[in-house]
């Protein structure tokens, strides 16, 4: 009598299926017509390769749970990194340096060299997380919210550049009016005297607080001794001798709502920021709160034992 062929891999399953519902060994060579060390055979077999799939398929869930934590901790540090940059926070480039660095350093801006335009990134996009984050969200209105915060930086960083380039200009026209050296670049007391321009001229612009520019000119006084203009108690802020009661006089139209409120510009740029930065971050803390990440990436394919890109 010819021997039986194997049975294909659904008889076999289905021989488990019958035998785990109750049905015996001997039951199933006989409704099957089969040899019983052939049944026994055979769901032995199934049993174990039952036994793989599920044991490699736990490993599977656990390396995809593993991998979506990854990715969420990864949006962490995205929404991290996303935030309005401080009101003191000082844009400009140096004649040395083409990169700002602010947000703790999670945010560089860089102005490539002979070059006026400024790019804005987050240091998180050189890894590879944010990477496989991105094919996840592919098309994502996260990522188009993340590119709108990016515009709306790097137009708030050129409107400060253009603002202290103004009060550069407007510090050496003082100067040439008084009849003093004053260039307003230097890195000594004369670049003291720019930053304490900037510094309450920037905050008076965003915060809109005329008390900013008060508190700043009462601040101001001369010292005849030394032909100074000093900061209370005693900091120099400018040096010149014989010319100390008109440097304070135009040091304090400097620090004049007159002459900032041309100005607020910054300020419309700021809160454009603002609004920017509160879509995004709301973007991501939606997408952190489901624990998942809809989509797939090349780790994804590679754990469901496909190739990447297919």
């Amino acid at each position: 009598m010819p021997r039986k062929k194997a049975p294909s891999i659904k008889e076999t399953r289905e021989w488990l299926d019958l035998y785990e519902s109750g049905w015996s060994e001997a039951h199933l060579a006989q409704r099957k017509g089969r040899d019983i060390r052939t049944i026994r055979k055979y769901i032995t077999e199934a049993q174990a390769e039952r036994r793989f799939d599920q044991a490699e398929l736990e490993v599977l869930k656990t390396a995809l749970t593993k991998h979506q934590e990854q990715l969420l901790a990864t949006l962490n540090e995205l929404d991290a990194a996303i935030a309005l940059p401080e009101p003191d926070t000082r844009f400009y480039f140096d004649q040395d340096t083409y990169k700002i660095e602010f947000n703790a350093g999670k945010v560089v801006a860089t102005q490539p060299e002979s070059s006026t335009d400024i790019i804005v990134n987050l240091e998180l996009e050189n890894s590879l997380l944010f990477t496989l984050v991105e094919q996840h969200l592919n098309h994502n209105l996260t990522f188009f919210s993340l590119k709108g915060w990016k515009a709306a930086c790097e137009n708030y960083i050129n409107r400060c550049i253009f603002f202290r380039k103004e009060l550069v200009e407007g510090m050496d026209r003082m100067g040439r009016e008084v009849g003093i050296e004053v260039c307003a670049e230097a890195r000594d007391e004369k670049g003291i005297l720019l930053d304490f321009i900037c510094k309450n001229s920037f905050k008076f612009i965003l915060l809109n607080d005329r008390t900013i520019l008060e508190k700043a000119v009462e601040r101001l006084q001369i010292n005849k001794n030394r032909g100074e203009i000093i900061i209370k108690p005693g900091t120099t802020l400018l040096s010149c001798p014989g010319a100390e009661e008109a440097c304070l006089e135009a040091i304090t139209k400097l620090l004049s709502i007159d002459n900032l409120k041309k100005f607020t510009y910054i300020r419309e740029a700021y809160k454009q920021l603002g609004m920017e930065t509160q879509t995004l971050k709301r973007d991501i803390q939606t997408l952190i709160l489901t624990n998942f990440l809809p989509g797939e990436c090349d780790v994804c394919r590679r754990l469901k034992g496909q190739r990447s890109g297919k």
